[in-house]
């Protein structure tokens, strides 16, 4: 990855303006690396804009920078150069990717095993627990000054991606890189404070709607719920709130699959597929158009909410019983 970093160094050279831009339905790993990137640009003298898909979840608004996150660079800029963080395709990137200009060098940074090298430059890590710990890789390689504020971004990117250290790409590498942020200025009794006991009432409202939809099939081997706009409109909550509902389904005992199918439009669902057995999330999740990683992964699906209940439902029941028959 050194390699690709330096060229990534001697584009940030020949440019003076950069586009950074993180994924629609915005997360902890994507605000975080957009964040401490951005800020480790402005510090050498870059004009920088940190283009994210709005809405934003308010979760984050305590994030250092949030603030200076938009929809769109300036009117009549010509930016020759655009650094994608978190996104294993271009589309990912939502209506921010109208913005990069014809002709401009993407830079693409992701840990997705699905990701789709569609950059000119790819930079994929698939064994960084997030993009955020590769970006501290990053800076400390190209020896770019991390300031308390850029370690508490990329602390939050690495412990969000993690499920608050959790899951199982809590690696002994990622710890010890949460240490080192750590130590570089990040508090990580703050951040678990802001992210974990600090939600909106719109997002409690909105958890409750969606967990109170929640099905249990397969002798408690599948769990899934749906989210629908009229929830959303009932809760006064925006999509980018319904981040963590996928983490209390998949938080049932003796679950292989837990899954989210979010109403995005009259023709268009999200899903988000959480896997804790012997399921490959990523696998299940190709199969729709979407990817991610063994145990999180993510599609969207051009059908109606109910007749991607059917066609979704279908296809996971086919994987667990394919992947763990029980007699």
């Amino acid at each position: 990855m050194q390699s690709e970093v330096d060229q990534l160094a001697e584009l940030c050279d020949q440019h003076d303006s950069i586009m950074v831009m993180g994924h629609k339905d915005a997360d902890g790993d994507t605000l975080g690396c957009s964040l401490a990137f951005g800020e480790a640009l402005r510090a050498r003298g870059k004009r920088v804009w940190i283009v994210i898909p709005h809405p934003l979840p308010q979760k984050y608004a305590w994030m250092p920078g949030f603030d200076g996150i938009v929809e769109r660079p300036d009117r009549g800029e010509e930016i020759g150069l655009v650094l994608v963080f978190d996104s294993g395709n271009i589309e990912r990137s939502g209506g921010a990717a109208a913005h990069i200009a014809s002709g401009a060098t993407i830079v693409n940074v992701d840990h997705h095993t699905s990701n789709s090298r569609f950059g000119d430059l790819n930079i994929i890590d698939a064994d960084a627990s997030a993009v955020g710990q590769m970006c501290l890789d990053m800076l400390e390689h190209l020896g770019w000054p991390i300031t308390p504020a850029m370690a508490t971004n990329l602390y939050t990117a690495l412990m969000t991606d993690t499920g608050g250290f959790r899951h199982e790409n809590t690696t002994a590498r990622a710890l010890r890189d949460a240490a080192r942020l750590a130590a570089l200025g990040a508090d990580p009794s703050h951040v678990a404070s802001m992210v974990y006991k600090s939600r909106p009432l719109t997002t409690v409202k909105l958890s409750a709607l969606a967990v109170g939809s929640m099905q249990v099939e397969m002798d408690g081997r599948l769990a899934w719920a749906k989210l629908t706009r009229r929830m959303l409109r009932d809760a006064g909550a925006v999509m980018a709130e319904s981040e963590d509902i996928i983490d209390t389904l998949n938080s049932l005992a003796g679950l292989d699959l837990a899954i989210i199918l979010k109403e995005v439009s009259g023709r268009l669902t999200k899903i988000s597929v959480r896997s804790r057995g012997a399921v490959d999330a990523a696998a299940l999740c190709a199969s729709f158009g979407g990817g991610g990683h063994i145990r999180a992964a993510g599609a969207e699906i051009e059908k109606p909410m109910d007749e991607a209940v059917r066609f979704v439902l279908g296809a996971a029941k086919e994987a667990i019983l394919a992947a763990s028959p029980r007699l």
